[in-house]
């Protein structure tokens, strides 16, 4: 076999899912795909994100391997929501120019910040900005972006740069008003999962998406 083929298999290789046996989730960090009795299924594992989610569901043909259940959960429990409202804040104060932020949390300590990118340009409709470098214990879960007097929306853009991650993405639109609009979504590896989000005078919570525990705010 080529060796690049090998690398790639061994980065995230496939597992089939026993039916009559124990499935053993995945412990260290990174993603696998599983072959279950029902379809193709990612599982990833991250120092703050477990996630099991189907790809591709059939039942035309029999096959002979167990079934999962889906499954989201969060190192930290539930993201702080005054951080959200911290970031919504800013972005009113930013208005009309889009501005980002980032939700990092700490391993070791355990806690959650906000913290605001250097920003390369910024205008009414984009924001460029240097991604900063985290410490080994940090890790970036919310990527906040906001999007001026506009809606909040992922546009083709956010879809491109957020293919390759794994992390929670959020937009607040509608800065200029009393109520501002939000989307939410968690981004696994160019698979987006939409989260709800109340925006009502910024004190709504963000559940979970369909199928999941609400569990992120």
């Amino acid at each position: 076999m080529d060796a690049r083929d090998i690398a790639l298999q061994h980065s995230a290789p496939v597992v089939t899912v026993p039916r009559y046996g124990e499935f053993e989730p995945l412990i260290d960090n990174g993603h696998r795909f599983l072959v279950t009795g029902d379809g193709l299924w990612l599982e990833a594992r991250r120092p703050w994100l477990y996630l099991r989610v189907p790809l591709v569901r059939q039942k035309s043909v029999p096959m002979p391997y167990g079934c999962i259940g889906r499954e989201l959960s969060l190192a930290f429990g539930k993201i702080p929501r005054h951080l959200v409202v911290e970031f919504f804040r800013y972005a009113v104060d930013r208005c009309p120019e889009e501005c980002v932020g980032w939700i990092v949390w700490n391993s070791i300590t355990g806690e959650m910040r906000l913290a605001f990118l250097r920003e390369m340009s910024s205008g009414c409709s984009h924001v460029r900005y240097e991604r900063p470098a985290l410490n080994d214990d940090e890790h970036l879960v919310v990527d906040l972006h906001s999007h001026g007097r506009m809606s909040a929306f992922f546009s083709t853009e956010d879809d491109r740069d957020d293919r390759g991650e794994f992390k929670i993405a959020g937009v607040v639109g509608n800065c200029d008003r009393v109520r501002c609009s939000t989307a939410f979504r968690l981004c696994a590896n160019g698979l987006f999962l939409p989260l709800a989000f109340d925006s009502t005078d910024m004190k709504g919570q963000i559940g979970g998406c369909d199928g999941y525990p609400s569990t992120l705010c």
